[in-house]
């Protein structure tokens, strides 16, 4: 019925056509950003507004660590230092310190967003208790006295455009049993 020769040349030419060894047509049509041309990536605007995001707001609040050594019975916190991350206060006598105003806080945060967040860690390296006070607009939540020897970590929070709280989360060092408390 059909010769070996002929079976063995239609099975090979079957299989070449599977296997597609010839070069496909290019695409001309340019399809929408999000598909795939030719196996390559689509056009990564999303992703280019994302660095480019980045880059406007090239100095987060966090991240900056920064030591701002303050001393004497009263001091007002300073929003770059409140933001940069890293307070620490000196004296042989307790003191009353006052925090910056909400909207030099926010402002000194480029690109501020409402519920962002910083760290801001205040050591006590003084011989009685600090206890700061919020400028305006600025609300402390929790204990905010922090005792000699001591350092408290602070979770700020932009929570309108003149608006920031300071959330008390903990302090460690000083004379409470374990070196850690929560406060």
């Amino acid at each position: 019925m059909f010769s070996l020769s002929y079976l063995i040349r239609f099975f090979v030419a079957l299989v070449l056509s599977f296997l597609r060894l010839a070069i496909t047509p290019v695409k001309t049509t340019t399809p929408p950003g999000s598909i795939e041309i030719l196996g390559a990536m689509p056009t990564q605007s999303g992703l280019v507004g994302a660095v480019t995001d980045l880059i406007n707001n090239a100095a987060p609040a966090f991240g900056n660590m920064d030591q701002v050594p303050l001393s004497g019975v009263t001091n007002t916190w300073s929003a770059a230092a409140m933001v940069g991350g890293i307070i620490r206060r000196y004296g042989a006598q307790s003191s009353a310190d006052l925090t910056d105003t909400a909207t030099n806080i926010v402002n000194s945060i480029p690109g501020a967003k409402v519920n962002q967040t910083f760290p801001l860690w205040v050591a006590n390296m003084g011989l009685g208790t600090a206890t700061p006070a919020g400028g305006t607009g600025v609300t402390l939540i929790g204990t905010s006295t922090i005792s000699m020897q001591c350092v408290k970590l602070y979770l700020g929070r932009v929570t309108g455009s003149a608006a920031v709280s300071l959330t008390s989360c903990f302090q460690f060092g000083g004379q409470s049993p374990g070196g850690i408390s929560v406060s």
